[in-house]
């Protein structure tokens, strides 16, 4: 299991964090979000950037943290 961050440029909502259950979300400036959480493979990881592509959502950074 690795530890991931996905940073995207929205402010944080329910909405937002609802989409995401697995992961935390953290607003860490007014228009950018940070999803955080542990993920079993990259095949995970794969399905979680999946859904976010298929909400259309934007991804600026994506990193495996310690």
């Amino acid at each position: 299991m690795k530890r991931y961050e996905i940073r995207l440029p929205y402010a944080w909502s329910e909405r937002l964090a609802a989409a995401f259950p697995e992961m935390e979300a953290v607003q860490i400036a007014p228009s950018t979000t940070v999803l955080s959480g542990t993920l079993r493979d990259q095949a995970e990881l794969h399905g979680l950037l999946a859904r976010i592509a298929d909400m259309g959502l934007e991804i600026l950074e994506v990193r495996q943290t310690e």
